[in-house]
């Protein structure tokens, strides 16, 4: 089950039970108080959130994410992002499943989806280029990119 959510205790059990690979890229990003900058930036906003099952069948949280919208030119734009919890593997299937879901509607929405992640977030990388994201522009025009992390991208042929 996938629903809109802004309650700070969805991200905090995300937060607290992040995969490795996205613990790693927020701290790359923020530093040490990777938590405290990461809830402080979702604190008051609307995001999805993805529910499964935990080891004991309790349904929990297992993934944040969403569309950021940003539009340049009349072009409609959106930073696509993900936190996933440790939990997201004994659900995989729901969350490809609803993934691929989120990213269709996307795709009707939006021209381009983008963002960046961090080199070592491999799993995430793969995931990306299976729904059609591409890596091919390392340092974009205009948009800077943290060292240690590599911009992602997919432009779609609908979108408004």
């Amino acid at each position: 089950m996938i629903k809109e959510c802004s309650e700070k205790s969805e991200i905090i059990f995300v937060l607290e039970n992040l995969r490795k690979e996205d613990k790693e890229e927020l701290i790359a990003l923020y530093g040490n108080n990777w938590k405290i900058k990461t809830l402080n930036d979702l604190e008051n906003k609307k995001f999805l959130v993805l529910y499964g099952q935990d080891n004991y069948s309790n349904i929990i949280p297992i993934a944040i994410g969403g569309f950021n919208e940003c539009f340049n030119n009349d072009k409609s734009i959106a930073c696509a992002w993900l936190l996933s919890s440790l939990y997201i593997q004994k659900n995989k299937s729901i969350f490809l499943k609803e993934f691929k879901k989120q990213l269709l509607y996307a795709e009707e929405k939006y021209e381009i989806m983008f963002n960046f992640i961090h080199r070592t977030n491999f799993n995430a990388k793969n995931w990306l280029l299976k729904f059609g994201f591409k890596f091919d522009n390392p340092k974009p025009k205009n948009i800077p990119v943290q060292d240690g992390f590599e911009f992602f991208y997919k432009v779609n042929k609908k979108g408004n």
